[in-house]
């Protein structure tokens, strides 16, 4: 795939971010799966709006991309995100079989504007 169709996807994936943050939907963070150079699936952050942790935009995404495609495995497809994926969604990217993953920010990034993923429980 050529660079001009990476920075298209990726475009979208920060729209949707963009997106949620305006329409105050969610966290800043938007998802595409693509295979064959066609968008399968998009979604923005879902967790403030579905009330449901595992709503992260890359979940949400696989999640539209499975139901369209009816298989849980998305070999062959990839991924665009705006930021890098979290440990939860780096766990459905490999479980659903996506082979490459492209990212906006970083999880420094993230963290910086307070969406962190470093785990600090107290007893």
């Amino acid at each position: 795939m050529e660079n001009k169709q990476h920075e298209k996807f990726m475009r979208i994936a920060i729209r949707l971010s963009e997106q949620n943050v305006l329409q105050s939907i969610g966290g800043p963070f938007g998802a595409v799966v693509v295979k064959d150079g066609k968008v399968i699936a998009k979604s923005g952050n879902k967790v403030t709006t579905s009330n449901d942790p595992t709503a992260h935009a890359e979940v949400s995404a696989i999640r539209l991309a499975c139901k369209k495609l009816k298989t849980f495995d998305l070999s062959g497809t990839v991924i665009y995100t705006s930021c890098e994926p979290c440990p939860m969604c780096l766990g459905a990217i490999y479980w659903s079989r996506i082979e490459t993953i492209y990212y906006g920010n970083t999880k420094a990034d993230a963290a910086a504007i307070n969406f962190d993923d470093n785990l600090s429980m107290t007893n």
